[in-house]
């Protein structure tokens, strides 16, 4: 066998850093030689090169796949339908964006990639590795700091989240999608607000947010990523919601790994193993927040946030974990030589 793993990518952005260091981190607990290299040829993904068979991941947002799956011998896609998972084509579950020892994986990088303009803000990223000057949104969680919170916090609930303005896209589609998904996420945190005074919810504060749900903003001193892991790490009861292309987005793979028990508007998405009434509790459709109050204390009584918060992390650890997100990978390309 070639213990040898290749990875091939346009330019380095966050969407490809669960793959990437998740790779690095398998490499060096299984001591495999790990490469990265520039192809500009991809348009957008990354190809994962294994024993002379080749994967393709797809972490768009969207449902439509961003390359043909025929041209690949494995083809991993994030927002997989369940109409369109047969064949080579397999889903990725939830995404989330994590490192692993940064310092010493950009080591392996190409150094055309290091200096792709494209790759700018995750390596400066990579670099601060004391989060000095990159606090910002998609910054990676470093994956030996997370952990299980074994602390009960008597229910409190979570849902830190943003709108998106429906003027700043074309598309009447988009726009509807765009409202509905604002409506959702503002009456939630105003029920959530409203009944359960010890929550941590609120809506990023920006010029659009400002206008139609000032009473809901984040202190703009508390909306860095290290601070919302803090909250999210000490809270019982995360709620999820659709985010671009209505699929599920980085949050909910985030509350999963924190060992969190789950709200959500229903998963249109293949995700395997993530199961309705052990994972998470589904509302019945984009619209109705106003179950989440009946949600809450049906998790609240008898302490179910715990058992459920249970079952999440150690489904974190057996699909999201870079121990056993890429020996799924390994594990299916060895099997089909």
């Amino acid at each position: 066998m070639n213990n040898k793993i290749v990875l091939e990518i346009p330019y380095w952005v966050s969407h490809y850093n669960m793959l990437l260091y998740a790779t690095y981190y398998y490499c060096i607990q299984n001591n495999y030689r790990f490469e990265v290299k520039l192809n500009k040829k991809i348009n957008n993904g990354v190809i994962l090169n294994f024993n002379n068979k080749n994967s393709f991941f797809d972490y768009s947002d969207d449902v439509l796949f961003i390359e043909k799956p025929t041209n690949f011998d494995f083809y991993f896609k994030r927002s997989l339908l369940e109409k369109d998972f047969f064949d080579n084509i397999l889903p990725l579950n939830f995404q989330v964006n994590y490192s692993y020892n940064s310092l010493s994986f950009i080591k392996c990088l190409d150094r055309k990639i290091l200096t792709d303009q494209k790759s700018r803000v995750e390596v400066i990223r990579a670099l601060d590795y004391f989060n000095k000057i990159t606090n910002l949104s998609h910054r990676a969680m470093d994956i030996s700091t997370i952990k299980r919170n074994d602390n009960d916090y008597q229910g409190r609930v979570i849902f830190q989240t943003r709108l998106w303005n429906p003027d700043n896209n074309p598309s009447l589609e988009e726009k509807e999608r765009r409202n509905k998904q604002n409506a959702f996420r503002i009456n939630t945190c105003r029920l959530i607000k409203k009944y359960y005074k010890n929550s941590l919810v609120g809506i990023y504060p920006d010029s659009y947010s400002s206008k139609i749900a000032s009473d809901l903003l984040l202190d703009k001193k508390s909306i860095t990523k290290s601070i919302y892991f803090r909250n999210l790490f000490c809270s019982d009861i995360a709620i999820a919601d659709d985010g671009l292309k209505d699929t599920p987005g980085w949050k909910i793979g985030e509350y999963a790994f924190f060992g969190k028990a789950i709200i959500s508007t229903p998963i249109s998405t293949v995700v395997e193993s993530f199961d309705e009434n052990v994972n998470f509790l589904k509302l019945s459709d984009r619209n109705s927040y106003h179950e989440i109050p009946d949600k809450i204390e049906w998790l609240i009584e008898q302490k179910r946030y715990s058992e459920i918060g249970s079952n999440n992390f150690d489904w974190a650890n057996k699909n999201l974990h870079p121990k056993s997100y890429i020996q799924r990978i390994i594990t299916i390309m060895e099997l089909n030589k």
